[in-house]
């Protein structure tokens, strides 16, 4: 029996992840800035005007800024020198800040949701061209902002929930010049609170939708992008590999993903044939699932289940 560890990437885009981490921390600092000024205009502007779509807009920049700000420090604190027992150093910490950034849209979606109610049952009339103005100066900072994220937003969960926010907060903003217009076209005093309404769900939406992700990740379930079916049936394709059990696969951190897993061997051969065919399956798992965190444990005899893996109704112990 023999083993076989791998996880090249790690050490080869350290280099890379640390300008990586730099860009999204002064991308994340611009928005910061921008975020803070427009959401103080937007909150103040809301309250003068009497426009529920701009007060919801604001908080929910508000809500957007600290987030943001999680998410900074998540970065500063995970690009942290770990010590040695933090054998993953902090990368998990972008994953909680993802999560923490999609629980803190929920109570933000309920309030303006409830208002939006209580608003479509007692119409108020707004400012509708002060309203219009400032949603027009809200979206083009919440566009500019997420074009900022976008970037980084594919392959980090972290920033994937700060860009989300941005993209939110430019459908709020939409929302807000959609309700203004029709408020100063038509005298549409509900349009403003059904609006309102649409953004709170759109909103609830999309957290829902990552704190799901981040779940995922803090669960250890197998990336989405993975069949582990496919996966095996692909090890066993390798030549030399009779069997593969034992098979586990799980996320770090975003684009960081680690495989183990037990490979029962055609035969009893030498060491330096295990090793390529070790190196045949790295290069597998790298190719087609960027998996670039593997060990493998070979095997001669056949495998049996682990006691955890043992069917309903046998003990698990011993």
């Amino acid at each position: 029996m023999s083993e076989s560890h791998h996880h090249p990437k790690l050490a080869e885009s350290s280099v890379a992840l640390d300008a990586v981490r730099h860009s999204e921390k002064g991308r994340l600092l611009w928005v910061m800035g921008l975020t803070a000024l427009t959401m103080a205009g937007e909150l103040a502007a809301g309250f003068w005007t009497r426009s529920l779509a701009l007060q919801g807009d604001a908080w929910h920049m508000l809500a957007h800024l600290l987030s943001t700000g999680l998410s900074y420090a998540a970065i500063v604190i995970a690009c942290r020198p770990a010590p040695p027992d933090k054998t993953y150093r902090y990368w998990r910490v972008e994953i909680l800040a993802g999560l923490v950034n999609g629980l803190a849209l929920l109570p933000v979606g309920a309030y303006v949701l409830w208002e939006s109610v209580q608003r479509l049952m007692n119409p108020r009339p707004i400012l509708a061209e002060w309203t219009l103005l400032v949603g027009a100066i809200g979206l083009v900072v919440n566009l500019v902002c997420a074009g900022l994220l976008h970037r980084h937003s594919h392959h980090d969960l972290n920033m994937r929930g700060a860009f989300l926010h941005m993209v939110a907060d430019s459908a709020s903003s939409v929302g807000v010049l959609l309700a203004a217009g029709g408020a100063w076209a038509f005298g549409w005093t509900w349009a403003d609170p059904a609006i309102a309404a649409v953004i709170a769900a759109l909103i609830l939406g999309w957290c829902v939708s990552l704190v799901r992700a981040s779940a995922s990740v803090l669960l250890e379930a197998a990336p989405r992008h993975v069949d582990l079916d496919r996966i095996r049936e692909a090890m066993k394709e390798v030549e030399g590999v009779e069997d593969v059990h034992d098979l586990h696969v799980w996320t770090i951190t975003s684009r960081m993903y680690a495989l183990t897993a037990h490979v029962r061997l055609s035969d009893d051969m030498p060491v330096s044939r295990a090793e390529e065919v070790g190196r045949a399956l790295r290069g597998l798992l790298d190719e087609r699932w960027e998996i670039n965190h593997a060990t493998l444990q070979f095997e001669v005899e056949e495998g049996h289940a682990l006691s955890c893996e043992r069917p309903a109704g046998e003990s698990c112990r011993g």
